[in-house]
């Protein structure tokens, strides 16, 4: 593995079977989804414990990033924070067929005085690829809500008077730092980028049931630990975008854990990784990466890795072609 050229690696997905999951990855990303089941995630980058993504093109096909991390670090991760084998992002295509959870999570600092736990925080973005007419999400709690207002009403059931709740569509993108309650509606598929952490905090399941008529677990007081009450500023990502040809960048997020661009590639555009990683997520069409010592063709519905040692490379697309590119920023 020591003596193999490294090049854009394409990873095979994580497939997650959910009661709220449904099949639109198969019809909107071409999945190839197990049969008769409701898939609601997968896991298209992720290096955890128990989850780790396997490389599905190339010679090094079948072994998993992890591995070759341990192997090849400096040439697949350059200058990016990857230490003591945590890897700081995971990401996912969500198939929301019914309302999530009412959920936040907690911040790096929470997690390591409360949770015996290797995860870190988790501040995540939303990329809309599908919503029906009505779809919406909970994003954020009221102006002036307190704490005691929110105790009040989960004994009342009248919590979500509370909530922000938004209507979306297709193309809209959401930043959700910690702290911020949060739920995803029925009828959305997205994108969701975050940092590599598996800790959630339920607030409110809409007094759901199981099948065997009992209700889900609550985290309601490390809930109320971590909501960050002052945030209000719940509006979708406009993003700044630049024109490069006929193709177009738009930088959607940049923040400490991450940042996504979104890339409209109409015809052969130059990139760089800029001594770092980058991770394609293909959204629609198909194109042609090429670099210093060859070319991988990748479709819609596919995740490409890109170590940092390929320096330039290009996008030649086959047809229109649209893309989140994320990276960790330098600080």
């Amino acid at each position: 593995m020591k003596n193999t050229p490294l090049y854009p690696l394409i990873l095979k997905p994580i497939f997650k079977e959910k009661p709220w999951g449904g099949r639109r990855l198969e019809t909107l990303l071409g999945k190839d989804l197990p049969p008769d089941v409701p898939i609601g995630e997968s896991w298209e980058l992720t290096i955890r414990r128990d989850e780790k993504s396997i490389i599905a093109n190339g010679p090094l096909a079948g072994k998993t990033l992890f591995e070759v991390g341990n192997e090849r670090g400096d040439e697949l991760y350059g200058i990016s924070s990857v230490t003591e084998n945590r890897f700081p992002l995971l990401i996912k295509f969500i198939d929301a067929q019914n309302t999530l959870s009412v959920q936040v999570h907690p911040d790096d600092r929470y997690v390591s005085l409360n949770e015996d736990s290797n995860d870190s925080g988790k501040t995540e973005m939303w990329y809309i690829l599908h919503a029906e007419p009505e779809s919406s999400i909970i994003f954020g709690l009221k102006e002036e809500v307190t704490r005691e207002e929110i105790r009040k009403a989960l004994k009342d059931k009248t919590l979500k008077d509370f909530f922000t709740v938004i209507l979306v569509k297709k193309g809209d993108a959401f930043f959700i730092p910690a702290g911020t309650v949060h739920a995803i509606g029925r009828g959305i598929v997205l994108v969701e980028i975050q940092q590599n952490s598996d800790i959630t905090y339920r607030l409110y399941d809409f007094d759901r049931v199981d099948s065997q008529g009992k209700p889900r677990d609550l985290h309601v007081e490390k809930a109320l630990d971590v909501i960050n009450f002052a945030f209000t500023d719940t509006v979708k990502i406009e993003g700044t975008a630049v024109l490069e040809g006929k193709s177009r960048k738009t930088l959607l997020i940049e923040c400490p854990h991450f940042a996504v661009e979104l890339l409209e590639i109409n015809q052969e555009t130059a990139q760089k990784t800029f001594n770092s990683f980058s991770i394609l997520s293909m959204l629609e069409g198909r194109l042609t990466i090429q670099w210093g010592g060859g070319k991988v063709n990748v479709i819609k519905g596919e995740t490409v890795f890109l170590p940092a040692c390929l320096s330039d490379y290009r996008l030649t697309p086959e047809t229109f072609s649209r893309m989140l590119k994320t990276y960790i920023p330098e600080v």
